[in-house]
């Protein structure tokens, strides 16, 4: 997830093993783990690799996140409490106040993401949404690393949270989708998978 380790890439359990000082058998649990999540690929007879997506799949993932915290978004807008509004004020200022720190902005944009996903109150889809949220972020962190910037204009935060505050599930879905779709082509082709 953190992009240290690019797509292709083999994994040796004993490499590993001998790395953290354990057993191979824990290595080797968290390498189908892995595969089971889709982050390691087990190739029968050839071991495990980090998995390689290609720009099209990268933005599948992206289609997939944004229907899922549309959902999320349309189902919360109807019953956020003035408190959890209050929550998603504090988690937007601690986001803007990262500056160029990338991993501290992966972290304040996750939080507030799993703030807005959680007014749903449907803790199956919040999980779903974190998942396909850390599905795409070594590809994410790649993006940033190249130097370009997210947040297109019109597609801030503040909106999403504007749309929960209004009420209108119809209009805080719409604008979860696209501001999840609005970095997810330039990701994709920036990447030239």
């Amino acid at each position: 997830m953190s992009g240290v380790l690019s797509g292709g890439t083999r994994l040796i359990p004993e490499a590993i093993a001998a790395e953290l000082g354990i057993s191979r058998m824990p290595v080797r649990e968290a390498i189908r783990q892995l595969d089971a999540e889709g982050y390691v690929t087990i190739r029968p007879n050839r071991g495990a690799v980090v998995t390689l997506r290609t720009g099209r799949e990268i933005t599948e993932l992206f289609e997939i996140r944004a229907a899922l915290e549309g959902a999320a978004l349309r189902l919360g807008a109807g019953t956020v409490s003035a408190e959890a509004l209050a929550d998603l004020d504090i988690e937007l200022k601690r986001l803007r106040n990262v500056g160029t720190d990338h991993a501290s902005w992966h972290e304040r944009h996750d939080d507030l993401h799993d703030r807005l996903c959680r007014t749903s109150g449907r803790l199956q889809l919040e999980a779903e949404c974190r998942r396909y949220r850390l599905a795409v972020r070594p590809y994410m962190r790649l993006y940033l690393q190249s130097g370009r910037n997210f947040e297109q204009p019109g597609f801030e935060h503040e909106h999403l949270i504007d749309a929960l505050r209004s009420g209108d599930g119809e209009l805080a879905e719409r604008m979860a989708r696209s501001h999840i779709m609005a970095n997810a082509d330039a990701i994709a082709q920036c990447l030239k998978l």
